[in-house]
């Protein structure tokens, strides 16, 4: 039996009623119970949010299955998770009609107001049986089944709630919900307008919808966007953000996405919850402070910390007055606004009682409340958990290669492209280079790391580092016998990969030693040339003598990390790197705050167009100078040459045109004809060899096309 299917051999047939299936095969008759996982129709709006698709995850568990999830997207269905079983919309209307059938047969709806406006509540208060836009909202019938509706909403509602000192010290919990005051002027007033009409519009005598809210705090993990902002500029190095308001002292109360998520499952499937007496919910976190058993929110300066002192080098955040003004040219008017909004909270909440219940249910492998300390003290998870969510990759790179091959070259403008630090290695002391490369910048952003003249036991010894070998078995070796003058044995060591730092990607590049000794003398002199003879003895010793393992084999046999071999000779700075950015997003280009594929396509056309207009120019002062120095035989030359490049300029123009052509149009106005043509006369004379004659047949008629 598998989840209501009785799977029998040839013959059987099954009748389901219930929970009892009756079996019959060859006059025989076997009954069966079968128990059947409780499988829910959920609703979730806009699922390709980041809250949005943390709630799938959590909410399509069941216990011995899966909950159906359906749901509507904010931009892109492209951007929802694959298992919500249907994207709706209120398009038009009949798309309308089914997004009302289908909130109709589910038995939870659940809508955030982060990603929600008016418009959406009063439709969905529609969809069942509730007409919104009435005072006091009106009863429009009844529906087939009970429906449970979960608002998520946010602790700025209370953002200016007072609660009464003799109550708890004066930290706010769910059944002061009648006296929570959003600030004035803010859009947290139609939010707390929107918390009343869902709750007056279902919680009434005789109403199939139990509408529930939950008041959560501000939003960290899983990518969530509220404090996006200091995350994304810590990453990036950018500062200009980072300030502490006042003192900084303020109490601002959090929640992880997850933690939310897994709270709304609970209040879901918990049963027991009376609407009209406990409707809503808050879900903060529970930062201990150091008195026992006590916990309090973290601070503004803590979060802001917490977050600089994680990801970005050292750095002393300044304290301001008020905050910087936003400019709608260059930031993100939005987020910042909301950023500076949550960051001037200054008020102390209780988690309800079902927020980190041990009793909860636990799906999966995953406890139930992982982050119930708080985002200062899990700021390490969180700060990967950006990262996975908005595609940032740590690129740390090794490019080795003889002196003067365009190590130093390729590093820079590897590290400028992916927003990298760049290292070159020292000639003494490298050892700690492994202190750098351990830093907060590195280990979030990656390296480019110049290798100098490295060969295999240098690299080994910078990314391998002594583990001492444990003993396996549970009895501890006997002590030494020190009567009889018994030392204790040596403590076994074996080498371990350095996994944190070491490189993903590695570059060496290959040149002739007269390529690297010319670029030597145009760089330092000729007179300092002994300099490059030993730099490439030891070069060589390294990396160039059969029987000796190199560079590249430690990083291919020790790390199994793939090396990309680059020849040099022949290919200037653009070619050398192109293969190195190809060979660094084979796997995918990260998002890392890069320019987009086509902003770098016109960067590069534009790049190699200066260059041709450079040599044009150059040219041109080159032909102006030999006619001055020769005469007349040198205009004559001048005025072929003029005309020369006037053809190939035209030639240029020419093939941007048609490259501005649609395929389609091209292929119809300059290849069909010709090829119908020739399939025509292969037709007719019937060759031995068509493809040839069909090749010959384009080759000779190509010149009467203009392409």
């Amino acid at each position: 039996a598998i989840w209501g299917r009785l799977v029998t051999r040839s013959g059987a047939g099954i009748c389901e009623s219930g929970g009892s299936v009756l079996v019959y095969q060859a006059g025989r008759c076997a009954s069966y119970l079968i128990v059947f996982p409780i499988v829910m129709r959920i609703f979730i709006h806009n699922v390709d949010t980041y809250l949005g698709k943390v709630l799938v995850n959590e909410l399509r568990k069941a216990d011995g299955g899966y909950h159906r999830i359906f749901g509507t997207v904010k931009q892109s269905a492209d951007q929802a998770p694959k298992v919500v079983k249907r994207i709706l919309s209120r398009d038009d209307l009949k798309r309308a009609n089914k997004m009302i059938e289908t909130i109709q047969s589910c038995k939870v709806v659940v809508v955030d107001l982060f990603n929600c406006t008016l418009e959406d509540i009063i439709f969905m208060m529609k969809a069942l049986k509730v007409d919104a836009t009435q005072s006091p909202p009106k009863q429009l019938g009844e529906l087939e089944s009970d429906i449970t509706f979960v608002l998520i909403s946010s602790a700025m509602v209370w953002a200016d709630t007072k609660a009464a000192p003799e109550s708890n010290g004066g930290v706010l919990r769910s059944e002061d919900f009648p006296q929570r005051k959003p600030r004035s002027g803010t859009k947290y007033e139609q939010w707390k307008e929107m918390e009343d009409l869902v709750l007056s519009g279902f919680n009434r005598e005789g109403s199939t919808v139990k509408a529930l809210v939950v008041g959560a705090g501000v939003l960290y993990g899983e990518g969530e966007d509220a404090l996006g902002t200091f995350f994304k500029d810590a990453w990036c190095g950018d500062m200009n953000h980072h300030v502490i308001l006042g003192s900084g002292t303020n109490r601002i109360p959090t929640v992880h996405s997850r933690d939310l998520a897994r709270l709304v499952r609970h209040i879901m499937d918990n049963g027991n919850i009376v609407a009209a007496e406990t409707p809503y919910f808050l879900a903060v976190d529970q930062p201990q402070t150091g008195e026992e058993g006590k916990s309090m929110p973290s601070t503004q300066a803590e979060i802001i910390k917490s977050i600089v002192d994680e990801m970005c080098d050292p750095f002393d955040v300044p304290h301001v007055e008020e905050w910087p003004k936003i400019d709608p040219e260059k930031d993100d008017v939005e987020a910042l606004t909301y950023l500076q909004e949550v960051l001037s909270l200054d008020i102390v909440m209780e988690p309800c009682a079902q927020m980190f219940d041990p009793e909860a249910p636990v799906f999966g492998d995953l406890p139930p409340w992982g982050y119930k300390e708080g985002l200062v003290k899990n700021i390490r998870k969180i700060a990967d958990e950006f990262c996975k969510e908005r595609k940032l990759r740590c690129m740390k790179i090794l490019i080795g290669g003889p002196p003067c091959s365009g190590k130093s070259t390729l590093g820079r403008n590897v590290a400028e492209h992916f927003r990298l630090p760049h290292h070159e290695l020292p000639r003494e002391g490298f050892e700690a280079l492994v202190d750098t490369l351990s830093t907060r910048v590195c280990r979030y952003r990656g390296y480019a790391l110049d290798a100098g003249l490295m060969g295999f036991a240098e690299v080994e010894r910078l990314f391998r580092f002594d583990i001492e070998v444990t003993n396996d078995d549970d009895e501890e070796p006997p002590p030494p016998n020190e009567e009889e003058g018994e030392e204790p044995p040596p403590k076994q060591y074996t080498r371990q990969l350095y996994e944190e730092i070491c490189p993903s990607y590695v570059v060496v590049l290959e040149a002739p030693r007269g390529l690297c000794e010319g670029r030597f003398r145009q760089a330092r002199g000729a007179d300092k040339i002994a300099d490059f003879e030993k730099e490439m003895i030891i070069y060589s010793e390294n990396n160039l003598v059969d029987g000796v393992h190199s560079l590249s084999d430690f990083f291919q046999e020790l790390a199994k990390c793939s090396v990309l071999n680059i020849p040099v000779a022949g290919k200037d700075e653009e070619d050398i790197f192109e293969s190195t950015r190809i060979y660094m997003e084979r796997e995918g280009r990260p998002l890392n705050y890069l320019p987009s594929e086509e902003e770098v396509s016109q960067s590069l056309l534009a790049q190699r167009a200066e260059r041709r207009a450079a040599q044009l120019l150059e040219q041109e002062a080159e032909s102006e100078r030999l006619v001055e120095s020769s005469g007349g035989a040198w205009q004559a030359e001048s005025r072929r040459q003029s005309e020369r490049m006037a053809i190939s300029s035209q030639h240029l123009k020419d093939h941007q045109q048609l490259k501005a052509i649609p395929l389609r149009e091209y292929l119809m106005e300059y290849m069909i004809p010709t090829l119908t043509e020739g399939l025509i006369e292969v037709c007719k004379v019937l060759p031995d060899n068509p493809t040839d004659y069909l090749a010959d047949y384009l080759e000779n008629h190509s010149a009467g096309v203009n392409a």
